[in-house]
């Protein structure tokens, strides 16, 4: 096989499978680069012998070179401004006094135990100072700690990496070029200089051109990389290694102006910075020598120990002395220092570089570097989530419910959740009528845009654990949710669709859609507070036959809400059900409720219906109702026409209305008016909270007993059966 196809096979089997691995390991849930890490060795010549990086040449350091401003450029994209106020003082110390512990420590520890030379020792050194954001980034997603400590984690990885590449740098100049130490300071200066303005005005230009909407929308990820690339190259060019610096800080200043479609470009590089981790990792460990490790000898252990177990932990406890930072805290950030791809990439740039010229210590570079990547993934990585648990710094749970909406409806969401599961919710809305009749009701309510996280407060932001999505349009629900899994976990994005399931998991949107058999939640409101229809929260507990005629909206299992549209009835679990209201007489008839009386009076008859009402209902039904009924009617007797009378009344103590009707076939006199007879009987009871349903439901009596037709249909009925099925017929 030539050469050419050597580096060709290397290239594509590097790549493929980098990704593979990447994959794999978010299956199994460990930091990608171990697998990667173990994946290059095995592939690389000492093993399998698929990959071989030394046949790429000098195209090897230039893979590494573009893949490390891809990787610190994101870096600086994901870094905000809010993070760097809350835990400054520490972040500034680390990257100043705990920099200097680190480099001079590792040197000095290099120095005495391994016997190797000033120069080389102070190298090795700065090749470690950096601690790794394409390790710590993952690594802070899977064990959630708490806020402050993962806004020091997070800047500190990201800002190191330029320091330590600086400082190595120089280390490297004044080991393998020859000048005065002033010279080589000098060349320090100037690159920061380049790299800040470089950065600061790339990114500026970059902001202007999209903020311009100069850069079309469907180009701007890729315009956004090319120019970063460019930036990287343009001040290589005028000065060599001064390109790290102008990525970085071109990254900071478009993260923190917040261009339009940042979140786009955000997570197009990122899914571009694993792309170059997953490439240069795997061609970094396969280009690695497994008889050097051995060649070491037990004493680097002792280094190893001491980088992992006395020179954090003294960084630590120097840069966070007087601040606002526990104990476990202080030991949390001690126990977490993982190095990455930068350090391993630096390392063999070096290692290849120097052995060009001649040096014998470019091995040593190489494998310590690996070495402490190896041990701080392995050791602190793997540990990180037991010790976080053990110090007890992860961060609280997220309860708190994100409602996009302030109607009715959310409201009435919102209420459930706080009293099923006694979490908070916040409500947002664009309408400003509806954001302040959430506030008035007691709700934690706020005005603005949801696609915007500015809108509320960081401290509330930091809380949310959960986002339901109800505005009328179900594009924007998903773009919220699309907007929110930036903060809240995509298991807990909730968003109403009017599509069905089956089009939804073809659409494959961000945010899981809820209630499609539902209309648009601005309907639903304005059908509750019309009393079109009606919310109940009751215990599962209390039985199936309470959930007749409802659809369930929600449910609460051991402090968790679901949307589930099944719930067994064997599960302890509060429902929160929609029941179309009670707005028709054939809903509030049951075979109980029809009787089949005779009578020789108005108030004996009525009298019979409601002994009947009070025995089926004796709890919410008084006996002073009663009074009150039979007093009025003797009074005024409510009739209506072709012998049909009404009696009805607003009751205190009753839950729901109910409707009785009492057949009396020979009929009774009121003499009182003008020898008119009753042979039927509507009773309508309500409670007296609902005016509005008891009128509407007078109303459809009404027009019942103005058609001779029904009536007589009715009175001619036999059973109760027979009798609901004319009333039904005729209401249909």
């Amino acid at each position: 096989m030539d050469l050419s196809s050597f580096q060709l096979s290397t290239l594509v089997f590097a790549l493929f499978f980098g990704v593979c691995l990447f994959i794999l390991s978010r299956h199994i849930r460990v930091p990608a680069i171990v697998l990667l890490l173990i994946g290059g060795v095995i592939l690389g010549p000492d093993l399998l012998g698929v990959i071989h990086p030394k046949s790429l040449d000098e195209g090897l350091r230039l893979i590494i070179s573009i893949s490390v401003a891809i990787i610190l450029f994101e870096g600086g994209l994901t870094l905000h401004p809010e993070g760097l106020k809350q835990t400054s003082k520490v972040i500034w110390r680390l990257l100043t006094l705990g920099v200097l512990i680190t480099w001079f420590g590792t040197a000095g520890l290099i120095y005495l135990f391994l016997d190797l030379s000033v120069e080389i020792s102070l190298l090795a050194g700065s090749l470690i100072i950096v601690t790794g954001p394409t390790v710590i980034a993952p690594l802070l997603k899977r064990i959630q700690i708490k806020e402050k400590i993962y806004h020091i984690l997070h800047w500190e990885g990201v800002l190191i990496d330029p320091i330590g590449v600086f400082i190595a740098i120089l280390c490297f100049e004044w080991l393998s070029t020859e000048g005065p130490f002033l010279t080589h300071i000098w060349q320090f200066s100037y690159r920061l200089l380049i790299g800040i303005v470089f950065g600061y005005l790339g990114g500026k230009a970059i902001v202007l051109l999209l903020q311009k909407k100069i850069i079309p929308e469907e180009q701007s990820n890729i315009f956004v990389v090319a120019s970063a690339l460019l930036l990287f190259g343009v001040s290589d060019y005028i000065l060599h290694e001064s390109g790290i610096l102008t990525v970085v800080v071109a990254g900071l200043v478009i993260g923190w102006a917040n261009p339009p479609r940042l979140k786009h470009i955000q997570q197009f590089k990122s899914e571009l910075t694993e792309l170059a981790i997953a490439l240069v990792f795997v061609l970094l460990a396969a280009n690695l020598e497994l008889k050097n490790f051995l060649e070491m000898g037990w004493k680097v252990f002792i280094v190893l120990g001491g980088v992992l177990f006395v020179i954090r932990p003294v960084s630590i406890m120097l840069c966070s002395y007087r601040t606002s930072l526990s104990f476990n805290e202080k030991l949390f950030l001690s126990w977490i220092a993982p190095r990455g791809v930068i350090a391993g990439s630096m390392a063999s740039l070096f290692a290849l570089e120097l052995r060009a010229i001649g040096y014998p210590e470019s091995v040593f570079l190489e494998n310590f570097t690996f070495s402490i990547i190896a041990s701080t993934i392995i050791f602190q990585g793997g540990t990180a989530s037991v010790v976080g648990k053990l110090l007890k710094v992860e961060a609280p749970e997220k309860k708190r419910w994100l409602i996009i909406g302030a109607h009715s409806f959310s409201r009435k969401i919102a209420e459930f959740i706080a009293s099923a599961t006694e979490s908070s919710c916040v409500l947002l809305d664009t309408n400003a009528d509806a954001t302040r009749e959430a506030q008035q009701e007691g709700y934690l309510a706020f005005q603005g845009n949801a696609l915007s996280s500015e809108v509320l407060p960081a401290e509330i932001i930091v809380s949310i654990g959960h986002v339901l999505a109800l505005t009328d349009n179900r594009d924007l629900n998903q773009l919220i949710c699309e907007k929110w899994s930036e903060f809240v976990d995509k298991n807990n994005l909730f968003r109403w669709s009017s599509q069905s399931l089956k089009v939804e998991q073809q659409i494959a949107g961000v945010g899981i859609p809820i209630w499609s058999h539902l209309t648009k939640p601005s309907q639903v409101s304005y059908d509750f507070e019309n009393k079109e229809i009606q919310f109940h929260q009751h215990d599962n507990g209390e039985g199936e036959s309470k959930m007749d005629n409802s659809v369930m909206l929600m449910a609460e299992k051991q402090g968790n809400i679901s949307f589930d549209a099944v719930v067994s009835s064997s599960e302890i679990a509060q429902l929160l059900l929609l029941k179309q209201a009670a707005l028709h007489v054939t809903d509030l008839l049951l075979q109980q409720h029809i009787l089949f009386i005779q009578s020789k009076s108005y108030q004996e008859a009525l009298q019979s219906v409601l002994q009947a009402v009070h025995h089926l209902y004796p709890d919410q039904f008084q006996e002073q109702s009663t009074l009150w009924l039979l007093e009025r009617e003797r009074d005024f007797p409510t009739i209506l026409a072709h012998g049909v009378a009404a009696p009805h009344l607003h009751c205190p103590d009753l839950m729901e209305p109910l409707c009785f009707i009492a057949q009396i076939p020979n009929g009774v006199d009121l003499h009182t008016y003008d020898g008119k007879q009753v042979r039927l009987f509507f009773v309508l009871l309500s409670p007296e909270s609902e005016p509005e349903l008891h009128l509407r439901l007078l109303a459809e009596i009404a027009k019942i007993a103005s058609n001779p037709v029904m009536v007589e249909q009715i009175l001619a009925a036999q059973t109760p059966d027979e009798l609901m099925q004319c009333i039904n017929d005729k209401q249909s």
